[in-house]
């Protein structure tokens, strides 16, 4: 198996449509930072998942204070031989970037995943699937021409926000490395520790 612990609380996916499972921005920020985390080692070891979405990653909310994430579904994923590896249709339409979609050729880079993880994040950040209510066509046209993207809410704080939208850059170049935006995460969690900490710190 590719996931070595149990995932007691299955995907992400339907941990964030559970109402009665809140999770606090520190929580949020963990999960996405371990994603950042699995997705920089696949990276490194030149594989791309290419189906990079909240469904394939799993959790384990057991401990509240620190949940875990792991990135699974490999079915799609390839070793990239060289800098670029064979695309093609590959993947779940709204979490797919645009060069896997206007056919301008048929090598991509790994950056295809990070373009995913930018939609994963708005996914964690809202709860809500991607163009829930839009027709194939145009979300295809709409990622090509680069016009669309996930209406990002007015509650997302401004780090958040401007992570999401590099990650789902139009050129892949201007993408960040897993490793950038894991350190961003990490970043940004350690920002907002639980109160309780330090409290007991105080005495």
């Amino acid at each position: 198996a590719t996931v070595a612990e149990f995932m007691v609380d299955g995907s992400l996916r339907h941990v964030l449509l559970r109402k009665d499972r809140h999770l606090d921005r520190r929580k949020r920020l963990i999960i996405a930072m371990d994603a950042a985390f699995g997705m920089e080692y696949l990276h490194s070891k030149n594989v791309v998942h290419f189906d990079l979405k909240c469904d394939n990653l799993l959790v384990n909310l057991k401990d509240p204070s620190r949940p875990i994430c792991k990135v699974a579904d490999f079915g799609l994923s390839k070793i990239k031989r060289n800098t670029l590896v064979s695309g093609g249709v590959r993947g779940t339409l709204p979490w797919m970037a645009p060069e896997l979609l206007n056919g301008s050729s048929s090598k991509v880079s790994e950056k295809v995943d990070v373009f995913s993880f930018g939609i994963v994040l708005w996914e964690i950040l809202t709860g809500e699937e991607p163009y829930a209510n839009m027709h194939y066509g145009a979300i295809i046209g709409g990622i090509v021409n680069n016009t669309l993207r996930p209406p990002i809410p007015s509650f997302c704080d401004p780090e958040w926000r401007r992570l999401m939208e590099q990650c789902w850059a139009p050129n892949p170049a201007a993408r960040p490395s897993f490793t950038e935006i894991a350190g961003r995460l990490r970043a940004m969690a350690a920002a907002c520790q639980p109160k309780v900490q330090g409290q007991k710190a105080s005495h």
